[in-house]
């Protein structure tokens, strides 16, 4: 087997995130990609100690390749289905996944799973401040209910929303949190 020369520059991964963390501008600038000959492959891609191979017809598809599988990968792995494997990785942000729209259609139901986790400790609260959160989840129940609240308002429903980064709750699940609140 020969190699040719990288075409990439070799960078060390952010923080060491795995490909499936990175934006796909991040991994282009992180992975070093090389050309195969007399190996029945293309290219091959390297991100740290991990690598793959593509067939794609130049260097920036073959990297393009490598990261829409490594994004692939993580979100099947964390199916409810899916194989029960050690190590399982993390479910890619939804930045991460925008890129592919074919991902974020095959994966819906990951990704809004993925979007209720992990859960945030909230802090101890007085009886008032308590009686304020519940009379604000109820109210928010009411403005999304008669309209008042949408998730591209610019407030509120941005809010809701973290400006669009998840579905938010509906009115009637933001009801059902009231209820788990007042019955711990």
């Amino acid at each position: 087997m020969q190699n040719a020369q990288a075409t990439t520059p070799v960078s060390a991964p952010a923080a060491h995130k795995q490909a499936h963390e990175m934006h796909l501008s991040e991994f282009m600038g992180a992975a070093q990609v090389v050309a195969l000959t007399n190996h029945g492959r293309k290219w091959r891609v390297t991100l740290g100690e991990d690598h793959c191979f593509s067939d794609a017809a130049d260097s920036q598809a073959a990297l393009r390749d490598a990261h829409h599988a490594a994004v692939n990968n993580a979100l099947y792995l964390n199916q409810a289905d899916a194989p029960d494997t050690p190590n399982k990785p993390s479910i890619p942000s939804p930045q991460v996944v925008c890129t592919y729209p074919d991902l974020e259609e095959l994966y819906a139901d990951v990704l809004k799973t993925g979007m209720r986790e992990p859960s945030i400790p909230l802090p101890k609260v007085s009886k008032v401040e308590f009686d304020a959160l519940i009379a604000s989840l109820r109210l928010l129940s009411a403005g999304m209910s008669g309209g008042l609240v949408r998730a591209d308002d610019g407030d509120i429903g941005d809010i809701l929303t973290d400006s669009g980064t998840h579905d938010g709750l509906s009115a009637d699940e933001v009801d059902s949190l009231c209820e788990r609140i007042l019955f711990m």
